[in-house]
C-alpha cells in the first residue's frame, strides 16, 4: 500500500503541493469567509511551527555550489515531419543537489521551442483557487476522524500520537486533501520541496518558449474532489503508513528510469495488503489511463501543429499499459528512448 499511494503523490502534487506551498496568498483572498479563515489561520500557524523551519534547514544545507549528477531519467524522442520532440518525466518535488539535470535532458529543452506541462502553476488565479479550495476540499460538518473506515482510522489515530500538528490541520479536510497534505508534509520532513520540482524547473527556464497546458490546476482538483469515497480512505490509510523509505525508492526509480519497475511492485503490493482489485483498478483508470489519453492527445496535437515540444508530465504517466508513450505509438508516432 505505501508505493501504490506514494505514486499518488507523483502525479498529483502539482495541483496539491500549489495550495500548501501557497497558503498564505489564498487564505487572503478567503477571508470574507469566517469559518474558512479560521482554518487557514490554524493551518498557517502550524505550517510556521513544522514546516517552514524545516524547509529552511534543508536547503541551507545545500548553499554549495551544483555538481552534475550521475544519474539518467528517462527521456524519448519523436521525430514527425522534420522536427524533434521530446518526453521527460517529472518529480513534482525535489531537492536543490538534483540539479543540475543531465546535460541530454537540458540539450533536449533548448532545441524545443514549446514546454507542454500538466497545469502552468505560475499563471494560476488566487481568488479562483481560494473558491475551488473552499469549496471542494472543506468538510467542517464531517471531521475526518468521522468519516474514515474502521481500519483508516486505527492507522490515522497512531499517525496523529507523533504527528499532532499536521492532523490539526488535516481535521477539517476532505479525505483526498487530507491524504495530500500529510503527504505533502512527508516530502517536506524528508529535505523535499515544491521549489525543487522538475516541472517548476521548466516551467522557470520556458521564458523565451510556449509553455501549453495539457491539463489545468482547476481539473486535477475536481479529478480529486470527485474521487469515489472507498478511494479517498485508502489513499488515506496509504498516506499514514508510509515512511520516508517510500519517497526515496521512487526517488531512485526516477534517477534511474526504472518507474514501469516501481508500478508493478505497487501494484503487487497493494494485493499482499488486500487492497481490492476493483480499487486498484479506479485507480489506474482516474489517475493514470484517462489522463495519460488526454496528454497524449494535447502532446500530438502540438506536434501536427509543427511544434518542437518538450512535453514535461508525471514520471508515471510514461510508464506501464496505456502509458502516454503507448498512446501516442498508437496514434502513428515512433517514440523512441534515448
Amino acid at each position: 500500500m505505501n508505493k501504490f499511494i506514494s505514486i499518488f503523490l507523483l502525479l498529483v502534487i502539482a495541483a496539491g503541493g500549489y495550495y500548501f506551498y501557497n497558503k498564505d496568498k489564498e487564505s487572503k483572498a478567503a477571508e470574507a469567509k469566517a469559518e474558512m479563515a479560521a482554518v487557514e489561520e490554524k493551518a498557517k500557524v502550524e505550517v510556521e511551527k513544522t514546516v517552514e523551519p524545516m524547509l529552511e534547514e534543508k536547503q541551507e544545507v545545500s548553499q554549495e555550489p551544483a555538481v552534475a549528477q550521475d544519474y539518467t531519467p528517462a527521456i524519448w524522442k519523436i521525430e514527425h515531419s522534420g522536427k524533434t520532440s521530446y518526453l521527460f518525466g517529472s518529480i513534482h518535488v525535489g531537492k536543490k543537489d538534483m540539479y543540475p539535470l543531465p546535460e541530454k535532458v537540458m540539450q533536449a529543452f533548448a532545441a524545443s521551442d514549446t514546454l507542454a506541462v500538466e497545469a502552468n502553476i505560475n499563471k494560476v488565479d488566487q481568488m479562483e483557487m481560494a473558491q475551488m479550495i473552499q469549496q471542494m476540499a472543506l468538510d467542517l460538518e464531517n471531521p475526518l476522524p468521522t468519516v474514515l473506515t474502521e481500519k483508516t482510522k486505527a492507522k490515522y489515530d497512531e499517525y496523529c500520537e507523533t504527528q499532532a500538528a499536521t492532523c490539526n490541520m488535516v481535521r477539517v479536510f476532505e479525505p483526498w486533501m487530507a491524504a495530500m497534505t500529510i503527504e505533502v508534509m512527508g516530502v517536506v520532513q524528508a529535505g523535499y520541496s515544491e521549489n525543487y520540482g522538475v516541472d517548476k524547473f521548466f516551467i522557470k527556464g520556458a521564458e523565451s518558449k510556449e509553455i501549453a497546458e495539457l491539463e489545468s490546476i482547476k481539473e486535477q482538483l475536481t479529478l480529486l474532489d470527485e474521487m469515489p469515497k472507498a478511494l479517498q480512505d485508502y489513499m488515506v490509510l496509504g498516506a499514514v503508513s508510509k515512511d520516508v523509505e517510500d519517497f526515496e525508492l521512487l526517488m531512485d526509480a526516477w534517477k534511474t528510469g526504472n518507474m514501469d519497475e516501481v508500478l508493478e511492485k505497487a501494484e503487487q503490493e497493494a494485493k499482499e495488503l488486500g487492497v481490492p482489485e476493483d480499487i486498484m483498478n479506479q485507480f489506474n483508470d482516474i489517475f493514470l489511463y484517462k489522463r495519460n489519453q488526454v496528454m497524449a492527445d494535447g502532446i500530438a496535437d502540438l506536434i501536427n501543429q509543427g511544434k518542437s515540444v518538450f512535453a514535461v508530465v508525471g514520471a508515471a504517466h510514461y510508464a506501464g499499459k496505456n502509458s502516454v508513450n503507448q498512446y501516442l505509438e498508437a496514434k502513428g508516432f515512433t517514440v523512441e528512448r534515448l
